[in-house]
């Protein structure tokens, strides 16, 4: 029964975003985002905790190696997750909470989207994060679950509208594969 409903719950929040139409707009909207990035030749970033921080680097993976589309040429992106010294001794020495500002602050000449993931949507780092993004100049995006407060410098807030953690993290996947595949048509 368990998982009957959890799928019900899937299901009927899937159905809610696509009867809004506004994610697959902004799908589209970001995907060609990426492609301008990758033309101008900078890099996506992407980053969250927990699940969140494995969606990151799954999501970073799928840009830079392929999705379906063997000979696409590699979209160049880094999941800011994946350096446990960085991380750790930034967290240790300074603070937990500024762990995404720091790599964004260290490359930020290099990056053209930074996209921020937390199923809550208020991550501290992840909004610290991202507002550090905005402050010098690069483009944002927060993929979360239906927000308490609206995010309003970020310059792309895809919300899934659900509060339940593993229902937001199901359609976070179907998010960054879909624009995965508006990427590579």
């Amino acid at each position: 029964m368990i998982y009957e409903n959890l799928s019900s719950k899937t299901i009927e929040t899937l159905k809610k975003t696509i009867s809004q139409k506004i994610i697959s707009s902004q799908v589209k909207i970001i995907a060609k985002l990426i492609k301008n990035i990758d033309k101008d030749g900078k890099i996506i970033v992407i980053f969250g905790n927990g699940g969140s921080a494995a969606d990151s680097q799954h999501f970073a993976g799928e840009l830079m190696c392929t999705y379906k589309n063997k000979t696409r040429k590699p979209l160049k992106a880094l999941a800011l997750t994946t350096n446990t010294s960085i991380i750790t001794a930034w967290a240790n020495d300074f603070s937990y909470e500024s762990i995404f500002e720091r790599q964004i602050e260290g490359f930020s000449n290099q990056i053209g989207l930074a996209i921020g993931l937390s199923t809550s949507g208020q991550s501290r780092n992840v909004i610290n994060g991202l507002k550090k993004a905005e402050g010098l100049g690069i483009k944002t995006c927060l993929i979360s679950g239906k927000l308490s407060e609206k995010k309003s410098k970020i310059d792309f807030s895809i919300e899934i509208p659900s509060r339940d953690t593993e229902i937001i993290q199901t359609i976070t996947q179907v998010i960054y594969h879909a624009i995965c595949q508006e990427l590579e048509k």
